[in-house]
């Protein structure tokens, strides 16, 4: 089911909140801005990395040092920005680093680098070594993401496990461990491993149609894998006359043509969007295998051959670099992340206003010797018909807003999600805040904005399991002025597993819309002695928030998404602890921990839970309240415990106190 199909709404609440001009920084910045690219009227964007003989960047340019020409006819650049970003600084201690906030914000989302690892899971062989290095280069690449970067991980074989665009490190971690040995070398018949290799190409080139999708912003693939044994001189060898139809040779002959057809797709597409895919051998340093043992023994593994080609391949086609015969992997992954430090953002408004859907082909040029100048080698123009769907698509604004591969920015949102699993059902209810920030017009009569929102929620196969539409009418007073800080409430019920909220409101008045998506675990509260729901925070100096009884007969506070307090606000913690019956009549400990950015403990609190704590269905409300006073300005994370001590279950959440 497409995203525009299963944009059905299952509810729709009404609600009416006053909003005056908020001052409070509802939305702040990451930690390192992502580079800000200038927008503009019907303008091609290009992103261009320009290389020296090194391949190392090529920084301080300036407009003047580039000549845009399409079709041949030199282009005027009306858009420029030079993006250098620093290599990230260690922080200064590991939870900084490690856990990601809950909160998730679509500011600036659409001018970030994106990494796509691309774990080959279908052409391993049986090697533990090569299986193990897949993960430990994985683990390197995420290690070097920076704190605006955004990386995905996707499998060949199984994607079961894969990731979506994220800057959480736990969760790309978690997905990396997933990885497995396939089936290669375990195929019988004519075919033999042919349908692993068609895996492998495949996704390969469905990647890159992805990306191309996004041909305005710095993207690589980062594909991790041993390579398919394609013969290219094999392909390109015209059959034998008189070779039969059932011909193993003729069969792979077939096959290796098909596959490099498919890659040759594959370059054309990279090369026109500008994905460069960066490969990375597994297997390292191979070397020619000692004689072979008398069959049935398998084959040898990790030995040179048509593979370490097909890396080379493809990286060469695609404007990237093959880090292959060395097992030293840590000089090639600094190498591909400088390759993608530095680069430009250019934008023009194109000569040719014909909307005729031709190819125009971009030559983008340097007036710097020995250099190489990397861009998308061009694009379609517009037809009238697609302006027409654009129209279309603009009378459905938040379908349009969730159809993207990522979020749409031009309305600000962020949003937070907590599950709280229902006693005597298998759902949790997933309380979700989108926070909206909006500028108002200039109006000296009270008036209402119409605020439609639309939260759906999605698995990993892209499987719908429920929606929420909501209306909130937001009264703005009369002459208010600035931006418009209001928080809107949703809930799904949804059952234990990972999901991906979608979520997208559009503000009626000012006709704009974002969109933010979500990754939330909803957790089998049966599974263990104790669980723990989400934790959510609260706090009077919150912006308002609709509709108020949108979490009625599931938590007894009204959640925020604010993260950022002074030290005289007030604010505090809510979590719910759950005892099965495997726990019957027993009393739980729940350790609440706070740690500051230098990895000190400023509170360690230890409550503990009399069974008589526990209603009936064996849930017990815990509320702790921050101790914003005594605390500096700076990063803390709150931890909450409660379990066994050999099988814990931990919630972490992280705020900050400002001056």
């Amino acid at each position: 089911m497409s995203l525009r199909q299963s944009l059905i709404a299952l509810g729709c609440l009404v609600c009416t909140a006053s909003v005056a001009a908020q001052r409070r920084p509802m939305l702040p910045p990451p930690a390192q801005p992502p580079p800000q690219f200038r927008a503009g009227v019907e303008l091609v964007r290009l992103d261009v990395s320009v290389l020296d003989r090194n391949r190392r960047p090529v920084r301080g340019l300036t407009p003047v040092d580039f000549t845009i020409l399409e079709n041949g006819v030199a282009q005027k650049i009306a858009a420029f920005n030079a993006v250098d970003i620093p290599e990230p600084a260690p922080p200064p201690t590991g939870w900084m680093r490690e856990v990601a906030p809950d909160v998730r914000t679509n500011e600036r989302i659409e001018e970030r680098r994106l990494f796509l690892i691309l774990l080959d899971d279908a052409t391993i062989q049986g090697d533990v070594r090569a299986v193990n290095n897949v993960r430990d280069i994985a683990r390197k690449v995420v290690d070097r993401l920076g704190p605006s970067d955004l990386a995905a991980v996707v499998f060949t074989r199984d994607n079961r496990s894969s990731q979506d665009y994220t800057n959480d490190r736990a969760r790309l971690m978690a997905a990396i461990d997933k990885y497995s040995l396939g089936f290669r070398d375990m195929g019988r018949g004519v075919a033999g491993d042919d349908l692993y290799f068609m895996y492998s190409v495949n996704v390969l080139q469905s990647a890159v149609d992805v990306l191309t999708a996004l041909p305005d912003r710095r993207k690589s693939i980062i594909y991790v894998g041993q390579g398919v044994p394609v013969d290219l001189s094999m392909a390109a060898t015209p059959q034998a006359p008189g070779m039969g139809a059932g011909s193993s040779a003729l069969a792979q002959s077939t096959l290796m043509l098909r596959l490099l057809r498919q890659m040759l797709d594959a370059f054309e597409d990279a090369r026109r969007a500008n994905v460069n895919v960066y490969t990375v051998d597994p297997c390292g340093l191979r070397v020619d295998p000692p004689p072979p043992p008398p069959p049935p023994a398998p084959p040898p593994t990790c030995v040179p051959g048509l593979e370490v080609e097909y890396l080379r391949t493809v990286a060469l086609n695609t404007g990237a670099r093959a880090v292959v015969d060395t097992n030293d992997f840590d000089p090639g992954v600094q190498a591909i992340f400088e390759e993608n430090a530095a680069y430009y953002l250019l934008g023009y408004q194109s000569t040719d206003p014909q909307r005729d859907g031709k190819f125009r082909r971009i030559d983008v040029r340097v007036n710097r010797p020995g250099v190489e100048v990397r861009t998308r080698s061009g694009y379609r123009a517009e037809r009238d018909s697609d302006a027409r769907r654009k129209a279309e698509l603009a009378k459905s604004p938040l379908g349009a807003a969730l159809a993207g591969v990522l979020p749409k920015s031009d309305l600000p949102l962020q949003v937070t999600a907590a599950p709280f699993p229902l006693p005597g059902r298998r759902e949790s209810a997933v309380a979700i805040v989108v926070a909206v920030r909006q500028p108002l017009r200039p109006d000296e009569q009270r008036h209402v904005e119409k605020v439609d929102l639309q939260v759906s929620a999605y698995n990993v196969d892209g499987r719908h399991f429920g929606s929420r539409r909501l209306i909130a009418n937001v009264a703005i007073r009369a002459g208010a002025s600035g931006l418009a800080a209001y928080e809107v409430l949703s809930r799904l019920d949804l059952r234990p597993g990972r999901y991906q909220l979608r979520i997208a409101a559009n503000v009626g008045s000012l006709s704009t819309s974002g969109s933010l998506y979500y990754d939330v675990d909803v957790p089998d509260a049966r599974n263990a002695p104790f669980m723990l729901s989400g934790v959510v925070l609260t706090s009077p100096a919150a912006p308002i928030a609709a509709p108020p009884d949108a979490f009625k007969g599931v938590l007894p506070v009204v959640p925020t998404s604010l993260r950022e307090f002074s030290r005289s606000d007030r604010a505090a913690a809510f979590v719910r602890v759950y005892r099965t019956s495997r726990a019957r009549d027993a009393s739980a400990e729940v350790r609440a921990r706070l740690v500051d950015d230098a990895g000190a403990v400023v509170m360690d609190h230890t409550p503990s839970l009399a069974p008589a704590a526990f209603t009936k269905e064996g849930t017990a409300d815990v509320s702790i309240d921050l101790p914003l006073a005594q605390l500096r300005a700076g990063s803390y994370l709150l931890s909450i415990e409660t379990g066994a001590a050999d099988a814990p279950v931990r919630r972490d959440i992280r705020f900050q106190v400002r001056d």
